[in-house]
C-alpha cells in the first residue's frame, strides 16, 4: 500500500480538530507542530518514545523562551542550561535537593549528606593540588566519630579503670585516627614494671622498616596521684595491633615502674593519634 499524503495549500497549515472545535493540533509550513489546547499534552505509546534529533540538541522551551538543552557530543549526554542558570534536582514535594551552579561552578546538596556506597571509595583530591613527594593516596575514604572502652594489661599483677570514669572518644579521618579522655584507676594489685592500654577502636598501622622500631606514633599523657616519683608519661602506639605501651618519666630519665606506681583514684589524662 503506498503512503498517503495530508497536504495544504501553500502558506497555509495543517491543521487537525477534534469533533468539539475546542482542540487543535497545527503543523506549519516552517516544520513546528503547535498543539492549542486547555489541558496537558499526552504522547503514550505502547513502546519506547523516541526523540530523535540530527542536529545533536533537544532545546526545551517554556513560552517560547529556552531554558536548556539536552545536548549530545561524542556520544555523552550533556545536559545544558541557559548562560548562568542553574540545574536543580527536586524532590517530590519541589524542594531543591541537589543544585549545580554552571555560574561558579560549584554544586550544593541542600539537604541530606553525600553517601558513599562502596568501602574505601570517597573523595579524590589528586585534581586539586600538586601531590607531594612520595605520595601514595590522594583519595579521603572515611570519617567516624565514638566513644571506646579501653583495658589495662600490667606484668604481674592487675590495673582495674572504674568503668564509670572511662571517658575515652575517637575522631577518625580517612587512616588517622586521634583518641582523647581520661581514665580513674578503680584498683591496683599487684602489678610490677610493665602498663599497656588495650582496645583502641582501629588496629594500628604495620609500618615497615628498622627506623619505625615496631611502633607508629606516640600519645602523650599525664599521670595524677601516684605513689611515686613519676612526672609524666609517654604512650606509644604498638604497630599491628590495638595496644598503647606506656613510658614513665621521672623528670630527668626513663622509668619503667609506671604499673607500680599506680594506686587507686589515680587519674591518667590521654590525647594522641595514630595511623591505622
Amino acid at each position: 500500500m503506498a503512503d498517503s499524503t495530508v497536504k495544504p495549500d501553500d502558506t497555509n497549515d495543517l491543521v487537525l480538530q477534534n469533533n468539539h472545535g475546542d482542540s487543535k493540533i497545527e503543523v506549519n509550513e516552517d516544520d513546528t507542530i503547535v498543539v492549542t489546547s486547555g489541558g496537558d499534552v499526552t504522547v503514550d505509546a505502547t513502546g519506547d518514545i523516541i526523540l530523535d534529533a540530527d542536529g545533536a540538541d533537544i532545546k526545551l522551551k517554556d513560552g517560547g523562551v529556552q531554558f536548556g538543552t539536552l545536548k549530545q557530543a561524542s556520544t555523552h549526554l550533556v545536559i545544558q542550561p541557559e548562560s548562568s542558570k542553574e540545574i536543580i534536582f527536586n524532590d517530590g514535594s519541589g524542594t531543591a535537593s541537589l543544585t549545580v551552579d554552571t555560574a561558579n561552578q560549584n554544586v550544593s546538596i541542600n539537604n541530606g549528606n553525600l553517601v558513599m556506597g562502596s568501602a574505601g571509595k570517597g573523595i579524590d583530591f589528586s585534581g586539586a593540588q600538586t601531590p607531594a613527594g612520595g605520595t601514595t593516596d590522594e583519595v579521603l575514604s572515611g570519617y567516624e566519630e565514638g566513644v571506646f572502652n579501653p583495658a589495662f594489661v600490667s606484668g604481674g599483677g592487675t590495673v582495674t579503670i572504674n568503668p564509670l570514669s572511662n571517658l575515652m572518644s575517637y575522631t577518625k579521618i580517612g587512616r588517622l585516627v586521634h583518641i582523647q579522655g581520661y581514665i580513674s584507676v578503680e584498683s591496683v594489685s599487684s602489678p610490677t614494671t610493665s602498663l599497656s592500654l588495650t582496645g583502641l577502636p582501629f588496629n594500628v598501622r604495620a609500618h615497615t622498616g628498622a627506623k619505625y622500631d615496631g611502633h607508629s606514633a606516640a600519645s602523650f599523657g599525664l599521670i595524677y596521684n601516684l605513689s611515686s616519683d613519676v612526672h609524666m608519661i609517654l604512650g606509644r602506639f604498638a604497630a599491628g595491633g590495638s595496644t598503647m605501651a606506656f613510658h614513665g618519666f621521672d623528670g630527668t630519665t626513663q622509668t619503667a615502674t609506671v604499673a607500680s606506681a599506680m594506686q587507686a583514684n589515680t587519674w591518667i589524662v590521654i590525647s594522641g593519634s595514630y595511623e591505622t
